[in-house]
């Protein structure tokens, strides 16, 4: 089931579809991004970006074997 939400981040307001359970998963992080500092933002860029980072790095090596 789909899911229509509205965010407004940095000023611009946003309409988006997700499914139900993507939205789950990302919900909490469609909440920091509607009031970020520029702090804020960095940080949940770098933080998502290692987590992928990391992630790839295990199925590189899990690949490899």
């Amino acid at each position: 089931m789909k899911k229509n939400i509205t965010l407004h981040v940095m000023g611009e307001k946003f309409e988006i579809s997700l499914e139900e359970e993507f939205f789950e998963y990302v919900k909490d992080d469609l909440v920091k991004i509607q009031n970020p500092t520029p702090k804020d933002l960095l940080f949940f860029v770098l933080e998502k970006n290692k987590k992928l980072y990391e992630l790839l790095k295990k199925f590189e090596k899990m690949r490899k074997k």
